[in-house]
């Protein structure tokens, strides 16, 4: 629900003092890169806002860790830096966010009260507590294990390393220096109990059981965001988020494989016991969305808007995976999942875009590969890695081609039927 405006909107293009709106930018910019949206898009809706206020010549170096404004006052010009955060917005400040975006753009707010709004929205508190993290994540595990490795053995174990992951990080955000090292650490967890307990307990292959359970930690949204970015140009922007998601994988392997050595390699490797049939994807898209309702505070109003977009990226994923094989059905769910997002938010109402699209970057699972192949490396079979590794790098380019198409198609079609209003 939009807010409504403090006071009467000004008629568009009403002039605001450079410095106010100077600071508000700078604001709005880091929030957007705390929300994980991509540079150039980030400029874009920058300078739009900056245009309805009536503020012109705003020049912008956005990065994914900060955000470079230059304004011009008169005869002088200032410039200024704002760093971004460490800690990525939950998705109901993500949804307050973007439609503060769209008020601002369509001068439907002022200044005053747009800077009071993202002061709220980035204090608000998750809507259920603590208790969301701890147990929405083992929710969000279990859908991602359905997806994975629907196993009935492997149900209890997904809950089991579900509530470690949750507990983890709950306590990651209150201790700082755990925070630090929250993958490597929960890894390294992860990797030892379901070694060393969990799978000898229930006959189930470990590692079946390690990458469902780390899922929520793989960078697959800053690999593709990077590559997007690099076929952008923006080259500084898409190379540090290459390296952040490699980083990434590479401190989990360590984790992983600390923890294999800790835990020991078990005797023998079950294999894997008969699975729980072709519906058990179809129902893990669901629990993934609870799974998100909980852990990140998903608006009750987009929960169902929300699964329509899941539901959508696995099917034409799935359908399209069949007939073109797995790159295809990556290239082509990626391609189609953005317009629909984009015709929801359009209908009137509807939630913004990121709100609905983020969360199917968990089912695109473009990292799993990624860990799986690294983990590989640093074990034994590098061949296997290698591989794997490959084909991870192909999925990622394949999602980022498909998100730039997405684009092209949502943009083309909503100026063509005049509800294109760019966020």
């Amino acid at each position: 629900m939009a807010h409504p405006p403090s006071e009467s909107p000004r008629s568009p293009g009403t002039t605001q003092p450079p410095e106010i709106v100077l600071e508000l930018l700078e604001l709005l910019g880091v929030a957007m890169c705390e929300a994980g949206e991509s540079t150039d898009r980030i400029t874009m809706i920058l300078d739009e806002v900056a245009t309805s206020f009536g503020t012109h010549g705003v020049r912008y170096f956005v990065l994914p860790t900060g955000v470079f404004v230059r304004v011009e006052a008169g005869g002088a010009t200032r410039v200024d830096f704002t760093p971004a955060g460490n800690v990525a917005l939950r998705l109901d400040q993500v949804d307050a966010l973007y439609r503060l975006i769209d008020d601002l753009r369509h001068q439907r707010t002022a200044l005053e009260a747009a800077r009071a709004r993202l002061d709220g929205l980035r204090a608000a508190k998750p809507r259920f507590g603590s208790l969301g993290t701890i147990l929405g994540t083992p929710v969000l595990i279990l859908g991602l294990g359905l997806m994975l490795n629907p196993s009935p053995d492997a149900i209890p174990a997904y809950l089991v390393l579900g509530l470690v992951v949750g507990g983890l990080r709950w306590s990651a955000e209150r201790v700082h220096t755990l925070s630090l090292v929250l993958p490597v650490v929960a890894a390294f967890v992860v990797t030892w109990v379901s070694f060393g307990i969990v799978a000898p307990l229930l006959g189930v292959p470990p590692l079946d059981l390690v990458i469902p359970s780390l899922i929520t930690f793989l960078p697959g949204a800053a690999l593709t965001m990077g590559t997007v970015e690099l076929s952008l140009g923006a080259m500084i922007a898409g190379s540090s988020r290459l390296v952040y998601g490699l980083a990434r994988l590479l401190l989990l392997s360590f984790g992983i494989t600390v923890g294999v050595q800790v835990a020991g390699l078990p005797a023998s490797l079950p294999n894997p016991g008969p699975g729980l049939g072709a519906w058990a994807p179809w129902v893990g898209v669901v629990v993934i969305g609870l799974g998100h309702y909980l852990a990140s505070s998903v608006p009750r109003s987009t929960f169902g808007w929300m699964l329509v977009v899941l539901y959508t990226a696995y099917a034409v994923q799935a359908v399209a995976g069949a007939l073109l094989g797995s790159l295809g059905g990556s290239f082509l769910a990626a391609a189609v999942v953005l317009p629909v997002a984009y015709a929801i938010h359009d209908r009137g109402g509807g939630p913004p875009v990121p709100v609905t699209f983020l969360p199917a970057f968990w089912l695109l699972v473009p990292g799993a590969l990624g860990l799986e192949g690294v983990t590989e490396m640093v074990d034994a079979n590098q061949a296997a890695g290698l591989g794997d590794l490959v084909n991870a790098f192909l999925t990622i380019v394949a999602i980022a081609i498909g998100v730039l198409v997405g684009a092209g198609i949502a943009e083309r079609t909503g100026r063509l039927t005049a509800t294109w209003n760019g966020v």
